[in-house]
């Protein structure tokens, strides 16, 4: 930690292990062949081999983080499984196999989330990898490295992480539709404004719970200053489903100008300018200004950019059903039954 703090250095982060298939066997590969693993300690270190998802931002950093991964069977069998450890990016053996990049090249008008923002996704490859021991957190405890998440309170910082850029994700493509309104001259429109009254809705969800954890944080049984966990947990469970939402209204409120949108080289054409110029103007905004709006409006809700986005906010926390299993998991319900059972034990 010390380092990485004085160094400054970039981290990356390992969480889950790859799926075979649900039938073991599957092209004759089962999940404990493909999963990272322990291959031998020395006196040096452990080596590692297997195989890791996701790390975003892989090829830009300089710390790979592995953290452990799903919850593992209390059983011997599990204990190459039970691994934690950080190691530089460029260590040999290891290897990040990517997916095409979103940032095509293209300048700050044309695409102007991709060029700035695009987070390359990497699958994490370890070919007899040597971890020294210094870098080593957990190896072989497979108690702790179930315990890991809740017993540090790491999840319901990770969880306050995601309630902070719930909100930011909120703010700006409310800001976007109620931008495309405006210049759109749409503002009026009943149905423009039921739909822009539920992004509001949705911002406004993401700030209360991200507020009542900080209002209701205290310190844990380690002296950490901690938020609340319940209102996180509702901020997770409830913003892979409302954020696909989000982007569907930016759809639907700018229809086919998002298709309407000639690019830079387009007006630095002096034959082509004075037609732009012309014909792409709104009520609220000259040509460019509009074709800028409308081509960030792409960004978010068509191209393949936006579209990992989505993805990447329904599944960012895990598999939404088990998250939603954890959820019930975590609330106390039985005040709640309790006091059901008390009505019906009143006397008439």
């Amino acid at each position: 930690y010390e380092q990485a703090r004085h160094h400054d250095w970039c981290a990356t982060h390992t969480l889950v292990n790859p799926r075979a298939s649900r039938a073991a066997g599957w092209s004759g590969h089962t999940d404990a062949d493909l999963a990272l693993k322990l291959v031998e300690k020395t006196k040096d270190g452990i080596v590692v081999s297997g195989c890791r998802m996701l790390a975003t931002l892989a090829p830009l950093s300089e710390e790979l983080l592995v953290f452990p991964s799903t919850v593992l069977k209390a059983e011997p069998a599990a204990e190459p499984f039970a691994l934690s450890f950080a190691i530089n990016c460029n260590a040999k053996g290891l290897k990040f196999l990517c997916r095409d990049t979103y940032d095509l090249g293209r300048s700050r008008f044309d695409n102007p989330l991709a060029s700035r923002f695009d987070e390359m996704d990497a699958v994490v490859v370890f070919d007899n990898v040597l971890i020294p021991w210094e870098r080593v957190f957990l190896c072989g405890d497979v108690a702790r490295c179930n315990a890991l998440y809740a017993g540090t309170g790491a999840v319901v910082h990770m969880m306050h992480q995601v309630a902070v850029k719930n909100v930011a994700k909120s703010e700006f493509v409310l800001g976007l539709a109620a931008r495309i309104a405006e210049a759109s001259d749409a503002m009026p429109l009943p149905h423009v404004r039921e739909r822009l009254a539920e992004m509001i809705m949705t911002t406004e969800t993401m700030r209360a719970c991200l507020r009542a954890a900080e209002a209701d944080a205290a310190p844990d049984k380690w002296g950490v200053f901690t938020p609340a966990r319940a209102p996180l947990d509702t901020a997770r469970n409830l913003f892979p489903r409302l954020y696909p939402r989000l982007v569907e209204i930016i759809q639907l409120n700018s229809s086919s100008s998002l298709m309407a949108t000639p690019s830079a080289a387009d007006f630095a054409n002096p034959n082509e300018l004075p037609d732009i110029e012309r014909y792409f103007a709104a009520a609220d905004a000259p040509a460019k200004e509009r074709v800028a709006l409308y081509r960030l409006a792409w960004e978010v809700a068509c191209s393949a950019f936006g579209g990992r986005q989505v993805l990447y906010e329904r599944f960012f926390f895990g598999d939404p059903v088990r998250m939603a299993s954890a959820l019930v998991d975590n609330t106390d319900l039985k005040p709640l039954s309790d006091r059901v059972r008390a009505f019906l034990k009143r006397p008439d």
